[in-house]
């Protein structure tokens, strides 16, 4: 399922799937290969964990993925009757 979608000149996310969990993470787009943005997690104030991990965002299963889209699309403005799903 994974598939990056360029959303500006160098910058794009990639929609994976693993053990049923749907997920959006950041990629740098160098022409026709893409990078994952690495980050270190803030454990607390001045603080952070000891490892890199992919900067990305859970959406939940294929169940909940739609509603997650329709509430991202309300946030942004676009009316419900104006998303095709």
């Amino acid at each position: 399922m994974d598939k990056i979608i360029k959303t500006g000149e160098k910058t794009g996310i990639k929609v994976e799937e693993y053990k049923g969990v749907i997920s959006l993470s950041a990629q740098n787009v160098v022409g026709d290969k893409s990078y994952t943005k690495w980050a270190k997690e803030q454990i607390r104030r001045d603080e952070y964990a000891e490892k890199a991990t992919p900067v990305k965002v859970n959406l939940g299963n294929k169940d909940n993925v739609i509603n997650v889209l329709r509430e991202i699309a309300a946030a942004v403005g676009i009316e419900p009757q104006d998303v095709p799903f």
